[in-house]
C-alpha cells in the first residue's frame, strides 16, 4: 500500500467512527440523565436554568435524586393528560397505585389541574402531595425537622 492508500483508509476509519459518535449522542437525548432510561414525553422532568435544559430526566425520582441542583434554576414537569411543560410550582402532585417508571417504582403523577389529579387519585387510590421539588415541602414531610 502507498501513502495515499493508507491516508484514504485512515480518513475512512476517521469519518465511520465520527458518524457512529454522532449517532450515540443523538440517541442519548432522548435519555435520562441520571439511569439512563428513556424518556416518555409526559414523563419528562428538566431542569431548566436561564431559559435552557440543562439536564432531563425520565420521571420524579430520578429529577429528585439529582445531586448537582443550581440554586437559579427552576423545574418543569408536564402535564399527563395533555402533555403541556408546566413549571413544578404550578403543577398538581398526586401518588397513586400506577408506577410510571418501573425501574424507579415511581407513583408520582403530575397534573395542570387538581380536577384531573383528584380524578387519577379517585380511579387508582391515589392521595395529594406536596411539591417534591419545594424544599420547604420536602422539610415539613421529614420526621426528623422541627414543626
Amino acid at each position: 500500500m502507498n501513502h495515499r492508500q493508507i491516508g484514504i483508509w485512515l480518513g475512512a476509519v476517521l469519518v465511520i467512527s465520527l458518524i457512529s459518535r454522532w449517532r450515540v449522542y443523538q440517541s442519548r437525548a432522548d435519555r435520562c440523565n441520571l439511569d439512563g432510561n428513556r424518556i416518555e414525553p409526559v414523563r419528562r422532568v428538566d431542569l431548566v436554568r436561564d431559559g435552557e435544559t440543562v439536564q432531563s430526566f425520565c420521571c420524579i425520582r430520578c429529577a429528585g435524586d439529582w445531586p448537582d441542583v443550581p440554586a437559579d434554576a427552576y423545574w418543569r414537569v408536564h402535564d399527563e393528560i395533555t402533555g403541556e411543560p408546566l413549571d413544578a410550582s404550578n403543577a398538581c402532585f398526586v401518588e397513586s397505585r400506577v408506577v410510571t417508571v418501573p425501574s424507579r417504582r415511581d407513583r408520582i403523577h403530575v397534573f395542570k389541574n387538581w380536577a384531573d389529579a383528584l380524578g387519577h387519585c379517585t380511579q387508582y387510590e391515589g392521595h395529594r402531595i406536596p411539591n417534591p421539588f419545594d424544599p420547604a415541602a420536602a422539610q415539613s414531610n421529614d420526621p426528623g425537622s422541627p414543626k
